[in-house]
C-alpha cells in the first residue's frame, strides 16, 4: 500500500511543533520512570527487605516486556496514535499511584512491569505519530531531539530519587513519578493534535490482528533486513557492554569510582551521537548515517581489546564506540518509519521487539563467551565486530523505502 498523500503534504506548522514538545516531554517522564531504579537497587531492596539481586531481576523482567512489543503494535493502528499515547500514560500514572500508596513487594513488581509495558506501547506509537506528521526530510532531527529524553531522564531520575529515598521513602519516589506521568498525560491530551483521518482509521482496522500484522512485516524483505540490522547491532553492543567494565578493571586496575566516571563519559557520548543525528542525518541521509555509524562501531569493537596498554586510548575508543552506536540506533528510526508506512506502529513495535531480543541474546552470549574463553576480551570484541559488520551489510543492501519523500 502506498503512503497517503495527505500525510506527505502535511506542513511543519505550530500545531505539529506543540505536538512534538508534548510527546517528547511525556517520553522524558516515561524514561524517568524507567531509569530511577537502576542506581538504587540496594536501597530499594532494603525498603522491602529483599536482596539487591531480587530488584535486579525485577528490572530484567521490566526490560523483557519489550519482547511483547510486536504483539501490541496493532493497538494504535486501530484506536489512533493520540488515544493510545494518552491511555498508556494514564495507565502508568494510576499504577505509580498504587506504588505510592501501598508499600508491598508484590505490588512493586506489578507496578514496575506495568511501567515497562506502558513504555513499549508508547514508544512505537509516538514514533509512528511522528512518521505520520513530520516530512521525511526533517524526521531525523525531530527523532534525534526525542531521543535526547533518554539521556536527560537519568539527569533527573538519579538525583531526585537519591534525595527522596534519603529524606523519605520509595513511596515518595512513586508519588513523584506519578506526578510527572500525570503532567505528561495532560500535555499529550491537551497539546497533541488528534489523528482522526477516516482513511487512516479504515486502514488501521485492517491490521488489528497481531498475526496478520506480523505476516505483513515478515513478507516485506526491507522490513526483515531492518529487523536483522537491529538484532545484530543490539547483540553486538550488549555482548561488548556487559564485559567492558570487567576488561577495564582487569587491564587498568580501575576503582569503582573510576568506572562510574567512565559511565558518565558514555552518557556524554550518547548525547553527542543524538546531536550528530539532529545536525547531520537529514542532510547526509538516514541510511548513510546509520551505516557509517555501524561501520565505525564495528571497527571499534575489533580494535578496543588491543588498547589494553593505554588507558587514555582505551577510553577514547570506548567514547567513539558509543557515539557511533547511538548515531546508528537513532538515525535508523526515521528510516524505519518509512519501511512499512501503511503500518508504522507495527513496524516500530517489531523493531522494539528486535532490540529487546538482541539485549537478551547479547547478555547471554556475552556472559557465555566470557566464561568459556576465560575472560578473553579479544574474542568478545571479534564477535561483536563481526555482528556489527553484518548489521551494516543488512542496512546497506537490504533496507530501503519505496520512493523519495518530502
Amino acid at each position: 500500500m502506498s503512503r497517503k498523500p495527505a500525510l506527505a503534504e502535511r506542513q511543519f506548522d505550530s500545531g505539529v511543533i506543540r505536538s512534538i514538545l508534548a510527546i517528547v516531554f511525556a517520553r522524558l517522564v516515561i524514561n524517568v520512570s524507567k531509569r530511577f531504579a537502576y542506581p538504587f537497587v540496594s536501597a530499594i531492596g532494603g525498603a522491602f527487605s529483599v536482596s539487591a539481586v531480587s530488584v535486579q531481576n525485577v528490572i530484567a523482567l521490566t526490560n523483557g516486556a519489550g519482547l511483547f512489543s510486536p504483539l501490541l503494535g496493532t493497538i494504535s493502528e486501530h484506536f489512533g496514535r493520540k488515544t493510545v499515547m494518552v491511555g498508556s500514560l494514564l495507565m502508568m500514572t494510576v499504577m505509580s499511584l498504587l506504588g505510592a500508596f501501598f508499600a508491598e513487594w508484590g505490588l512493586f513488581v506489578l507496578v514496575m512491569f506495568s511501567l515497562g509495558v506502558g513504555k513499549i506501547i508508547y514508544d512505537p506509537t509516538f514514533q509512528a505519530y511522528l512518521g505520520d506528521v513530520i516530512p521525511f526530510s526533517r524526521r531525523a532531527r525531530v527523532m534525534g531531539f526525542a531521543e535526547l529524553s533518554w539521556a536527560l531522564s537519568l539527569v533527573i531520575a538519579a538525583p531526585v530519587t537519591g534525595y527522596l529515598l534519603e529524606a523519605s521513602s520509595l513511596q515518595a519516589v512513586f508519588l513523584f513519578v506519578a506526578g510527572l506521568l500525570g503532567l505528561g498525560t495532560l500535555a499529550v491530551w491537551l497539546m497533541v493534535e488528534a489523528d482522526q483521518d477516516p482513511q487512516q482509521r479504515h486502514d488501521r482496522i485492517t491490521v488489528i490482528n497481531p498475526l496478520t500484522a506480523m505476516r505483513r512485516v515478515s513478507s516485506h524483505p526491507p522490513a526483515l533486513f531492518a529487523l536483522l540490522y537491529s538484532i545484530c547491532m543490539t547483540i553486538a553492543h550488549e555482548t561488548f557492554f556487559i564485559n567492558y567494565g570487567l576488561w577495564m578493571e582487569d587491564s587498568f586496575d580501575l576503582l569503582l569510582t573510576a568506572l562510574g566516571t567512565l559511565t558518565i563519559l558514555i552518557a556524554i557520548a550518547e548525547i553527542l551521537g543524538e546531536f550528530i543525528v539532529i545536525a547531520l542525518a537529514d542532510r547526509l541521509g538516514t541510511k548513510r548515517t546509520a551505516t557509517t555509524g555501524m561501520l565505525i562501531a564495528a571497527v571499534c569493537f575489533f580494535i578496543i581489546p588491543g588498547l589494553s596498554f593505554s588507558l587514555p586510548l582505551a577510553m577514547l575508543g570506548i567514547f567513539v564506540l558509543f557515539v557511533s552506536i547511538e548515531t546508528s540506533i537513532v538515525s535508523a528510526l526515521p528510516l524505519f518509519t518509512e519501511v512499512l508506512p501503511d503500518a508504522r506502529a507495527v513496524m516500530m513495535s517489531a523493531n522494539q521487539g528486535a532490540h529487546s531480543l538482541g539485549r537478551v541474546v547479547g547478555a547471554a552470549l556475552g556472559a557465555t563467551i566470557y566464561k568459556v574463553s576465560g575472560g578473553n576480551f579479544v574474542i568478545i570484541g571479534t564477535m561483536a565486530g563481526l555482528l556489527g559488520l553484518l548489521a551494516a551489510l543488512s542496512m546497506l543492501r537490504g533496507v530501503r523505502i519505496a520512493k523519495a519523500l518530502p
